[in-house]
């Protein structure tokens, strides 16, 4: 097992120092909300608010068409595959998450269970952690859910299950310590893996409807809404706060929980 403490203490330690010695943000639709001096810039694109359990960041519109892999990538990853890309590492937005007072869990994971026939089922256990509720601003001002920026392929399928996962939890990546070097590392901070919608296993925040991220285990499904998609380049900020709980209402597939797809 490797101990996720030393590094976690590392780049938190860095973020609470950046929390005392920075100062609020400019006005933004988002933040109307909570008096400006609620807000600590920790960095020039991201922001806590503490008292409220809210993280703002900035990115950027990456896709127009096709298929998704991810919701967030860093830039210089998976861009390809992404709505949004943000100029910075997982590991920070980890960092201002546990500054908000989230708490992470682990990704999810799947495997391919052979059968006596030959084939093969799946068997997947979704991601544990604090379950968030995140939001898209545009630069003019209207907020959406994420996902409404994703949609089923073909497009216009009426299918009711083909619903766009709109669940997500704080998994937290994982680390993981170079046997040559003995220096541990972020995992995610190198995949470029922050939201992810299929599942990688690292990502820092990922669906929690678990989806292999294999074509041989499940057809790619999940497409860019095009017609809502802001121009490629276009400024987006994307807000990240724990997510209420909706009535007594369970997933069909608790955290944690294994499940044969």
């Amino acid at each position: 097992m490797i101990a996720r403490a030393p590094l976690l203490a590392v780049f938190t330690g860095a973020a609470l120092l950046l929390a005392s010695c920075t100062s609020a943000p400019p006005a933004a639709p988002s933040q109307a909300a909570a008096p400006a001096s609620a807000w600590t810039q920790l960095s020039p694109k991201i922001r806590v608010n503490r008292s409220a359990g809210a993280v703002e960041f900035d990115t950027v519109s990456v896709l127009q068409t096709g298929f998704l892999e991810q919701l967030v990538c860093t830039v210089g990853t998976r861009e390809h595959e992404s709505l949004f890309a943000f100029e910075g590492k997982p590991s920070e937005i980890h960092a201002a998450l546990l500054l908000a007072g989230l708490v992470p869990g682990a990704p999810g994971r799947w495997r391919e269970v052979p059968r006596a026939d030959g084939g093969f089922d799946i068997e997947s256990i979704a991601p544990t952690g604090d379950e968030l509720s995140l939001r898209v601003t545009l630069a003019d001002g209207t907020a959406h859910p994420i996902d409404f920026f994703v949609r089923a392929s073909p497009a216009g399928s009426t299918d009711p299950s083909h619903r766009a996962p709109s669940r997500f939890v704080f998994a937290g990546s994982r680390f993981h310590t170079d046997r040559k070097t003995g220096k541990e590392r972020y995992v995610a901070d190198g995949s470029g893996s922050l939201i992810g919608l299929v599942t990688f296993g690292d990502e820092t925040i990922g669906a929690l409807e678990v989806i292999p991220d294999q074509t041989s285990a499940a057809q790619p499904i999940w497409e860019v809404f095009t017609e809502r998609m802001p121009a490629p380049g276009a400024a987006v900020r994307i807000s990240i706060t724990k997510a209420p709980r909706v009535g007594n209402a369970e997933p069909s597939v608790q955290p944690g929980q294994a499940k044969h797809l």
